[in-house]
């Protein structure tokens, strides 16, 4: 135990001066990347379809992928074109006045050299986050266990981390499971750093951090960094804002929106699209990609999923399900409770201003991992849009790098806090109702239903912890 005590007492700044190989391959760049000079970002207040149509004839790159229901919408397009929105009257604002400016200063800034350079002052790109992944594994031994998922179209291996403590799990089998997952978005790389940057900070503070002791003694998290490989690896040597993943889906077309190819909702030209250009093109049918398939295989493969974040960028939104449509999920006054907690700790930590809400903030999207967590496996389960605003959009200056973690860390630490597992009925008490609920599930032993312990199966281990919750009766 002293060895595993031993490991986690080291800062997270001894622990990225270590990691020198996790930066190895970054910040790489071929001879031939995709130019966008001359386009701009609007913000467009779409007044029907006559603008909505205008609009697809404009952009092939909408920054935000579907209809907001509060009528706001991004989309890169050229400076030529701002004259066609005056000429039609359609309101906008311009985001970015210069892409290429700011892809060009993003770059400048990512390979300005200084001494000591630390993980978290730049972005890597997939070898430097294997490599960073595996640095963990050595610096944690018995918390970290690097794990392969599957591999993505182009053969590259989608890797994850098993996070916990080595405090025995209560029934001695496997402890409840977090998902944390980032980069179903290929251009989001704010969501890799943050979901590193969380994890690191939970191993580093473990033995002067009672709430990282807490999560890491009584709950697993499974990290998944790059959930697009492909897509990611085309980002840093082809076209910076690539999106989808590599599949080849035509003559001349290619990708397809992994988080458009899940099962729950998919289908929907609502919320996604059918169309082989687009870039919400939810593939022929649903987990039609063996980077869908190795997500939900591993989950559906887990005795017991209890939470998952699915980590997007940008616009500060915490998304609870349903996605897909407008309608109120079943437990509503539970996922509310935590997600309101979400929104409020990271204010509190960082002062970066979240909202949390339904579609009905942002807009409908068919076919998600979210809806699929909570639709197949009835875990609490939201998407997370992370920073900015639109300012720089997809590409955060390295600057933000580490208060978006904090920002990621803060939600993540309070979701586990505020988890009631207990609470069957989702309506924040844990009372009779969920007496009933338990015993039914405890007289058949073989049922994960009223599992609590995270073994699979309903049983004495799982008496104990309803029984502790039963009799404080209110959810934290």
């Amino acid at each position: 135990m002293q060895k595993f005590l031993n490991a986690v007492t080291m800062s997270a700044a001894a622990l990225v001066l270590l990691s020198g190989n996790a930066l190895a391959g970054s910040n790489t760049q071929p001879a031939e990347m995709a130019r966008f000079d001359g386009d701009v970002v609007v913000r467009v207040q779409p007044r029907g379809d006559a603008d909505l149509r205008l609009m697809e004839q404009l952009s092939d790159d909408p920054w935000t992928c579907g209809t907001s229901a509060s009528g706001a919408m991004d989309y890169r397009i050229s400076r030529q074109q701002l004259a066609t929105l005056t000429l039609h009257g359609v309101p906008f604002s311009v985001l970015i006045e210069d892409v290429q400016a700011l892809l060009d200063a993003d770059l400048a800034e990512r390979n300005q050299p200084f001494e000591n350079r630390a993980y978290f002052d730049n972005y890597a790109d997939y070898t430097g986050v294997s490599n960073y992944v595996n640095t963990l594994v050595a610096t944690y031994p018995g918390f970290v266990t690097r794990i392969s998922l599957g591999n993505s179209v182009e053969n590259r291996e989608i890797f994850a981390m098993r996070v916990t403590s080595p405090v025995p799990p209560i029934g001695g089998v496997r402890k409840p499971v977090v998902v944390l997952n980032s980069l179903q978005h290929a251009r989001e790389w704010i969501t890799v750093t943050s979901n590193l940057f969380m994890t690191t900070e939970l191993l580093s503070k473990y033995n002067i951090d009672a709430a990282a002791k807490a999560i890491l003694d009584e709950y697993e998290l499974v990290i998944i960094p790059i959930s697009n490989p492909d897509g990611y690896n085309h980002t840093w040597t082809n076209n910076r804002l690539w999106r989808k993943n590599r599949r080849v889906t035509g003559t001349n077309t290619r990708g397809i929106d992994l988080n458009r190819n899940w099962s729950v909702g998919w289908g929907l030209s609502s919320g996604s699209s059918g169309s082989l250009s687009s870039d919400t093109y939810r593939g022929p049918s649903p987990l039609s990609e063996p980077e869908t398939q190795a997500l939900s295989n591993y989950m559906l493969g887990v005795p017991k999923v209890v939470a998952h974040i699915d980590i997007h960028s940008y616009s500060q939104l915490i998304l609870r399900v349903w996605g897909h449509k407008y309608e109120d999920p079943n437990g509503l006054a539970s996922i509310n409770r935590i997600g309101n907690a979400m929104r409020n700790s990271i204010l509190a930590a960082t002062g970066a201003n979240y909202t949390f809400g339904g579609s009905e903030i942002l807009y409908l999207a068919s076919g998600t991992a979210p809806d699929w967590v909570f639709g197949t496996l009835g875990a609490f389960s939201v998407t997370a849009e992370l920073r900015d605003t639109g300012t720089n959009g997809f590409v955060l200056p390295t600057s933000f790098i580490i208060p978006t973690g904090n920002d990621v860390l803060a939600m993540v630490k309070t979701m586990i806090q505020k988890l009631c597992r207990a609470d069957f009925t989702k309506d924040n008490i844990v009372d009779d109702s969920d007496f009933v609920a338990f015993a039914a599930s405890y007289e058949t032993l073989t049922t994960n239903t009223g599992d609590l312990t995270g073994d699979g199966i309903t049983d004495d281990s799982d008496f104990v912890v309803f029984a502790n919750a039963y009799s404080q009766l209110v959810c934290p």
